[in-house]
This record gives structure tokens, C-alpha cells and sequence, in this order.
């Protein structure tokens, strides 16, 4: 019994798992789950890469709204293309955003399981 117990044991220096699903509830704030998964610097530049398509994209609309019909229209085309460019980038970087934190998630103990299978193959 005695002998059981020790070979049960687990180590105390190992850290829980991340748990996905929090990861990608967190990420709905752009950097969110990054941060949850101890990430500082992807999380801060998810947050800008998501803030500046954002801004790119309310510019460029603010810009093609305010762009009279009845003058030129190649600027205005310009702002609508350049406007529709940053919404796709924007949920680009979003659903990375949200996948990246899926997966760094899962993989947050795969180093501790790698060191687990080379102490036993030893």
C-alpha cells in the first residue's frame, strides 16, 4: 500500500491546465485570452493589431460618409474599398485571436507531458 502511494504521487511543481473554454470567453476582449494564458506580449499586440483595424476602418468610413455624391467619385470609392478592407482584417485578427487562444490553451502543459515521457523512457 505504502508502495502505491508513492508511485500515484503527483508532482506538486506541475501547473493546472488551462481550461479552453475560458481561454476563448476571455478573448472576446482582444488579448484577453492571451493574458489568461500568460502570454503578456501576444496579448498586447492582439489588442493593438485589433484596435488599429478598427480605427482604420471607422476612418475610412467616417470618410467615405462624408464624401459628397455629387463630386468626384474615385475618393469615395477609394474609402468604401479601403473600408470594407479593414472589416475583414478586423475579423480576421479576431478569429485568430480567438483560435490562438484555443489552442495555446490546450498546449499549455504539453512541455510538462514532453519532460513527463523523458523521465520515463530513462
Amino acid at each position: 500500500m505504502l508502495m502505491t502511494a508513492f508511485v500515484s504521487a503527483q508532482d506538486s511543481t506541475a501547473t493546472a491546465p488551462k481550461s479552453p473554454r475560458k481561454a476563448v470567453v476571455y478573448s472576446i476582449i482582444p488579448g484577453g485570452g492571451q493574458l489568461y494564458n500568460g502570454k503578456k506580449i501576444k496579448a498586447a499586440l492582439m489588442f493593438g493589431a485589433q484596435f488599429w483595424m478598427l480605427y482604420q476602418f471607422q476612418t475610412n468610413r467616417s470618410s467615405y460618409n462624408s464624401w459628397d455624391d455629387g463630386s468626384y467619385t474615385k475618393p469615395r470609392e477609394y474609402y468604401r474599398n479601403n473600408r470594407n478592407k479593414y472589416a475583414w482584417y478586423s475579423a480576421f485578427v479576431y478569429i485568430y485571436n480567438l483560435a490562438d487562444a484555443l489552442v495555446d490553451s490546450h498546449l499549455s502543459d504539453f512541455d510538462e507531458k514532453n519532460e513527463k515521457v523523458d523521465k520515463t523512457q530513462n
